[in-house]
């Protein structure tokens, strides 16, 4: 079951981010495992569980992606959040102040107990890529593929994605393979340790035996890709669909790609989730009557038909002919809007027609008299 993360923070659908930043920082001060010292596991997996919850509600791609699919992938496409995949160490930064304010210090911060909060502060690249693409509302109907161009840093080829030009690396004699630096401030009780990047092997942990001449020493260099994409059926405007792989390189490491989907409306076709709305014109003899219409949508016929007796505006619904659901089975609707067509000009026949018709028809409908 996918996780509720509004329920999480005790936050409502439409929270404004100022409202999930109070939410977090209340609910990060009340479970900090130091500061439930008898029940300290618990306090980690629901202090664990309000930070995911923030990770996602707080980044307004995330946060996208989880209203729309119910759910969220962090780095590489794993769907379970780890430490490393927090990228808000400033706001931690805001309460490591005032848990150290409130509590007396340490908290996580200091040398016996940095280890809960060993995957923050992690200056790391991000490799991943956003693009759009604009498609014709069809496309989204009936799926297909489409053909990208942009550009990326891909794995270098002559070092192999390694930095080095014979492909060996080393540790690095700075951070002693980690990928990171410790700065201590302070001492005592009020110790604080601030993790960074190590600038000598850019978090990599290993440095080239010999630097690549052609990427120098990155692992990566810029290319233009024609990359084809595949459209899902339904496909809402605005969704994200992700390219494993296809985001930035660097030192054997991969991004992915996200490509954002901008769809064109239709002349005569209106969307509405996965319903479709389309005008039937019908004339008032047909509409009092009855007849039987085809309406194309796209490629696709369908016959309706219309009732006797059918009103100015009536909707009628056509099960199942609407667009793909795109999370689960089955179409949404067509919805025929009936449009009752006057004619500017009648022949003297059509006009003495009516007026029979008139005459027999009960004075609620004296509005057909011209």
């Amino acid at each position: 079951m996918a996780k509720d993360y509004y329920s999480i923070l005790g936050v409502p659908r439409n929270a404004s981010q100022d409202e999930i930043k109070r939410a977090f920082r209340t609910l990060a001060r009340k479970y900090h495992p130091d500061a439930n010292p008898d029940n300290k596991k618990e306090a980690e997996e629901k202090f664990k569980e309000i930070s995911e919850a923030y990770e996602v509600l707080s980044d307004e791609n995330k946060r996208r992606m989880y209203d729309q699919t119910g759910r969220v992938e962090f780095g590489q496409g794993r769907s379970d959040f780890t430490w490393q995949d927090f990228s808000h160490f400033d706001d931690f930064s805001d309460l490591r102040d005032i848990f150290n304010r409130i509590f007396g210090g340490g908290f996580g911060f200091g040398s016996q107990n940095d280890t809960f909060f060993s995957g923050f502060g992690r200056d790391q690249e991000s490799l991943d890529l956003i693009t759009s693409l604009r498609i014709p509302l069809r496309d989204a109907y009936y799926g297909g593929r489409k053909t990208i161009k942009y550009r990326r840093n891909a794995p270098c080829e002559t070092c192999g994605g390694t930095g080095s030009e014979t492909r060996r690396t080393s540790t690095c004699p700075t951070c002693g393979g980690t990928g990171q630096q410790r700065v201590v401030q302070g001492q005592g009780f009020f110790r604080m340790v601030t993790v960074t990047t190590c600038k000598t092997c850019s978090g990599r942990g290993q440095v080239p035996e010999k630097t690549c001449s052609r990427c120098k020493g990155t692992g990566s260099v810029s290319i233009t890709e024609n990359l084809e994409v595949e459209i899902p059926k339904g496909a809402q405007n605005n969704i994200r669909l992700r390219v494993r792989g296809k985001g930035q390189s660097s030192l054997g490491r991969s991004g992915d790609l996200y490509v954002v989907l901008n769809i064109d409306e239709e002349p005569g076709i209106k969307r509405v989730q996965d319903d479709i709305i389309v005008q039937a014109e019908v004339s008032f003899p047909e509409a009092a009557l009855g007849t039987e219409k085809e309406i194309k949508v796209f490629d696709e016929t369908f016959k309706v038909t219309i009732p006797p007796g059918t009103q100015p505006n009536e909707i009628i619904r056509i099960k199942g002919a609407g667009f793909p659901r795109l999370n689960s089975r089955g179409n949404g609707d067509l919805l025929v809007e009936v449009k009752i067509v006057v004619p500017k000009h009648l022949t003297a026949r059509q006009k003495e027609i009516l007026q029979e018709f008139m005459g027999e028809s009960p004075k609620k409908h004296s509005w057909l008299r011209t």
